[in-house]
């Protein structure tokens, strides 16, 4: 049932004035000691953190880290749900397991996947191979090995090129030097959900290993909504007497999804049977589009596949007091495979895309000098896939084409980190030139696709001032420069297949400048605080429409807000946290709203989909023993939203809200042994009818279980 903000308010008020009301007591705590050096606060627990976490908690203020222990429990246990309850992160899935794999799944302070950079230790993990595009395929990014997830906000300094929401970087576990550890973990859940994840990892002396391995099964609760992938991770490393450390990363992923069936009997919001599925067995709610030639619309019995290698070798040289040098070269090679029934036209639409070919090199030199330190980089990306084909019992004609379009991605930085007054003050300019080479290929010439060459140079100055141990204050300025991708150079200038023909328009780069802050203090009393301020002005905004296959430029977007952490150590084990995002967006000079969007709605000035209030809140008990016992709230406000009805190129569209709402989850952890603990979860206990994404039906109450060991 949708609720109002009124309830929204309410729901809220009770646990935030408590949590208030605690810290307002914070100064009465000060007689406590206080925490020993190198532990820091990370929302419900204390934990201990190495010098350089510390360090780099400093190098990059506005950076979140998420440690395996603050994981939300739920049946995928893929990196979409690790973000769930940061501030400033919207999750827009369209269904929890296995479909988050467009660029409105994730969004970052209004970004989404084509403004945010995925990489795994530093690799990049989104090119050119989800739906043709920079999409991030999160069902493929394993978590079994990950020692932290680190989020890194807004442009913060030039070693991370053509982002602007920010960077998720997975950093994967170190393999121990003093014993073998292998770890287990098998869980069970609704939607007859199973999963399986091992890993297994030991350095003895110079040489290193780990092998890591996951397996998920679910049936999904949205019509044909299916999932079935596996994982699986080696890593190897070795160290040279000669102070050189060289590594060798495979990954290799499948996955077999069914696609998401339109399950209303009336596709026309407002009318009667919009809320009446056809399949009485599935909640009423939109279908998935099938893209690339493959019938459009998802009917029973649809799925793909997708198969994945990504490979990286590198090498680390110290050099003492002349620095550290380090390469990397990256190859992917991944293929998908689509199936469409489509039995109410009697043909059958089978493809498979070659979809991933791409690959890239990327050096880095960092020197201390003094109290500084210098740091420089070069890299280079070609990403491209290697066409499509027609399978034989597809009932078109045989059909194989080239790639579309390749990019050829050339970035450098230089910045310096200057330490003053005793290594309080941080003052960090920094300069990033950045070039897209988009090369039309022999499917994006037949389509009269342009070359496009684009190239610029942002520069940067961040200030931090870390006035006391895991408390400091930073202002970041930057130049807000992002090249188009792949997607949007193709179906900018596509006339045909788009629904609206945009090949005429003029297409730039996005230029503008992004302002950011934070203030972070952690006090004598164990409470953490965080308020982060940031604004963007964006010049030629790239809007990326997959209602109708079409990328433009909006004249001028802003995003702007501010986000508020508190995290407070309580008394008998008790810990709790609450975090605020507010955030607005401003449009002017879209084309799309002024001729496409129905009459009564073109005053439309927004970055659809972009909540104004979204709050998370946690209390957790934790026992001598280990035992802990958690309850979450997570609420988000109302949203505007361009609505086509389900129905592609569809040019009368209308603007819909999309009701607030608030869902409660629990989790439990108890150790059964000093080597086995069993974990439970129960998501949305209030049974909450809501959307994460607007068509897409949420589910209700969820839960699962499972057991984990180490030795």
């Amino acid at each position: 049932m949708p609720i109002n903000l009124n309830r929204f308010t309410a729901a809220c008020g009770a646990p935030l004035m408590m949590l208030f009301c605690v810290l307002a007591g914070a100064p009465a705590m000060a007689a406590e000691a206080p925490e020993e050096p190198g532990s820091k606060v990370f929302q419900l627990d204390e934990m201990v953190v190495s010098a350089d976490e510390l360090r780099q908690d400093v190098e990059t203020p506005n950076m979140e880290v998420i440690k395996p222990e603050r994981f939300p429990m739920t049946l995928g246990s893929t990196l979409d749900t690790v973000l769930e309850r940061q501030p400033g992160i919207q999750v827009q899935r369209i269904q929890q397991i296995g479909t988050a794999v467009d660029d409105d799944s994730i969004k970052i302070r209004g970004f989404g996947a084509r403004r945010i950079k995925v990489t795994r230790n530093g690799r990049p993990l989104n090119t050119s191979g989800v739906a043709g595009g920079y999409f991030v395929d999160w069902t493929q990014i394993p978590l079994y090995n990950v020692d932290r997830v680190e989020v890194v906000k807004g442009v913060s300094d030039p070693r991370w090129g053509n982002v602007l929401g920010g960077v998720i970087n997975l950093v994967l576990k170190e393999p121990p030097a003093q014993a073998p550890l292998t770890e287990i973990a098998g869980s069970y859940g609704s939607d007859q959900t199973y999963g399986l994840s091992f890993y297994h990892g030991w350095k003895p002396g110079r040489f290193q290993y780990s092998l890591a391995g996951r397996l998920l099964e679910s049936d999904g609760y949205l019509w044909n909504g299916d999932q079935r992938f596996g994982n699986l991770d080696l890593h190897v490393g070795y160290d040279l007497p000669t102070a050189t450390y060289l590594w060798a990363d495979f990954l290799y992923s499948k996955v077999k999804k069914g696609f998401i069936v339109n399950n209303r009997v009336s596709k026309k919001y407002g009318d009667p049977a919009y809320d009446t599925p056809r399949n009485p067995d599935y909640p009423a709610s939109d279908g998935e589009y099938m893209y690339g030639g493959m019938g459009a619309y998802a009917e029973p019995g649809s799925w793909w596949k997708k198969e994945k290698w990504l490979f990286e070798v590198g090498a680390r040289q110290d050099m003492d007091r002349y620095g550290q040098l380090e390469v990397r070269y990256w190859q992917n090679h991944g293929d998908r495979e689509a199936y469409n029934t489509q039995a109410s036209s009697g043909r059958t639409f089978h493809k498979k895309f070659f979809d991933d070919r791409s690959y890239g090199a990327a050096g880095s030199y960092e020197l201390d000098f003094h109290d500084h330190t210098l740091r420089a980089g070069l890299s280079y990306d070609h990403l491209k896939d290697d066409g499509d084909q027609n399978e034989p019992d597809d009932f078109r004609a045989p059909f194989r084409n080239g790639y579309y379009v390749a990019a050829k991605n050339l970035g450098a930085y230089a910045m310096t980190d200057l330490r003053f007054f005793s290594k309080k003050l941080w003052v960090t300019p920094g300069l990033r030139f950045e070039s897209y080479d988009g090369v039309a290929g022999p499917g994006g010439k037949d389509e009269l696709i342009p070359d496009v060459k684009m190239d610029g140079w942002a520069p940067s100055l961040k200030l931090t001032y870390h006035y006391q141990e895991n408390s400091l204050v930073y202002v970041s300025l930057a130049r807000a420069l992002r090249m188009p991708t792949p997607p949007e150079h193709y179906w900018h200038y596509d006339p045909d297949d788009a629904g609206v023909d945009t090949s005429k328009l003029p297409f730039n780069k996005e230029d503008g400048f992004m302002l950011q802050a934070g203030w972070r203090v952690q006090l004598p009393s164990k409470t953490q605080i965080e308020i982060s301020p940031y604004y963007y002005s964006i010049d030629d905004y790239i809007q990326f429409d997959l209602i109708n296959f079409v990328a433009y430029n909006i004249e001028n977007a802003k995003i702007y807000g501010v986000e508020l952490q508190v995290s407070q150590q309580l008394p008998l084990g008790f810990s709790a946290f609450f975090n605020y995002t507010f955030q607005k967006t401003k449009t002017e000079g879209d084309p799309f709203v002024a001729q496409f969007i129905n009459p009564s709605d073109r005053d439309f000035d927004q970055i659809p989909g972009a909540p104004e209030h979204m709050v998370n809140l946690g209390l957790q008990y934790k026992a001598k023993n280990g035992a802990k016992i958690a309850a979450f709230l997570h609420a988000v406000s109302s949203q505007d939203v361009i609505y086509n009805d389900n129905t592609l190129w569809d040019t009368d569209l209308r603007v819909r809200e999309q009701d607030a709402y608030v869902t409660m989850d629990l989790e439990a952890r108890y150790p059964i042994m000093d080597n086995l603990a069993l974990n439970l979860f129960a998501r949305n206990i209030l049974d909450e009818d809501y959307q994460e994404r607007f068509g897409y039906a949420a589910p209700g109450t969820t839960w699962g279980m499972g057991l984990s060991t180490k030795f």
